[in-house]
């Protein structure tokens, strides 16, 4: 009796699943498309805004800088978050749209906060295309596909990925599982805090830009992707949007975000 009320705890382990609750935030995202994905993952269960689109692959933006900052971190291109690091102004030179906030030398922290496009394009430049796809694999990171460019591959190129994918990979990373240090996850842990209060711990990385529609230049999607550390309890979130200019994105990607924990009371 013993071994079969084991063997069904075993079985029960193994084949119990998440639990995944569709949620409508309609009034919160109004007419904007989009979604979010966002796991609980002391209850095991997932809420959902739009669960067809949460499978939708798209462009990663600058989301792809949490695993191009791992990757920097363990390859040693970056020594540490606080190295300063200029890119080679010969292979990116400065254009007129770039922000100031990019101008001059940079650290990782400052790179990630200002989201600095040339100091990440001049690091997976540095680690080589057979290196990054290495990564990209271990990572199991969306589709994988890093063909059209060993340094803007993730900016409206080969790379794709969903929100729920974006999930995965942020559960991965946290709980140490993407097959490297625990050095690099750390360094990267703690330039992606965004905000503390006695309550809880917002981690989080945006990402942005138009052209994903090749049907509509001006179309702009915007991302954002984190998790949130509240006790004992972490929840995992990952969100995409759809505007009709860049400037449409900028905001209501974090707006739309905190609203859906509020609805949730992870937030309050």
């Amino acid at each position: 009796m013993k071994i079969i009320t084991a063997i069904c705890l075993i079985v029960g382990l193994v084949s119990a699943k998440p639990t995944i609750e569709e949620i409508n935030l309609s009034n919160i995202f109004k007419t904007r498309k989009g979604t979010i994905v966002i796991y609980d993952s002391e209850k095991d269960r997932y809420f959902i805004h739009n669960t067809n689109r949460s499978k939708m692959r798209f462009t990663p933006f600058s989301t792809f800088k949490i695993p191009n900052s791992i990757i920097a971190i363990e390859t040693g291109i970056i020594e540490n978050t606080e190295t300063e690091f200029q890119w080679d102004s010969a292979s990116y030179p400065y254009e007129a749209w770039w922000p100031e906030q990019w101008l001059g030398k940079h650290t990782m922290r400052s790179a990630i906060k200002f989201s600095v496009v040339p100091f990440y394009r001049e690091i997976a430049s540095r680690v080589g295309k057979e290196r990054m796809q290495a990564f990209v694999d271990k990572f199991d990171y969306g589709n994988r596909d890093i063909s059209s460019g060993e340094d803007n591959f993730w900016l409206n190129g080969s790379l794709s990925i969903s929100a729920m994918e974006q999930v995965a990979f942020l559960r991965k990373f946290y709980e140490n599982k993407l097959g490297v240090s625990s050095e690099a996850i750390a360094a990267v842990k703690d330039i992606l805090v965004q905000e503390e209060t006695e309550r809880y711990r917002l981690s989080a990385k945006t990402g942005g830009g138009t052209g994903f529609d090749k049907a509509n230049s001006d179309k702009a999607l915007g991302w954002y992707v984190g998790y949130v550390e509240k006790g004992k309890n972490l929840y995992y979130f990952a969100m995409n949007i759809e505007g009709g200019s860049f400037n449409d994105i900028l905001s209501p990607r974090k707006e739309i975000t905190v609203e859906a924990f509020k609805y949730l009371k992870i937030i309050n």
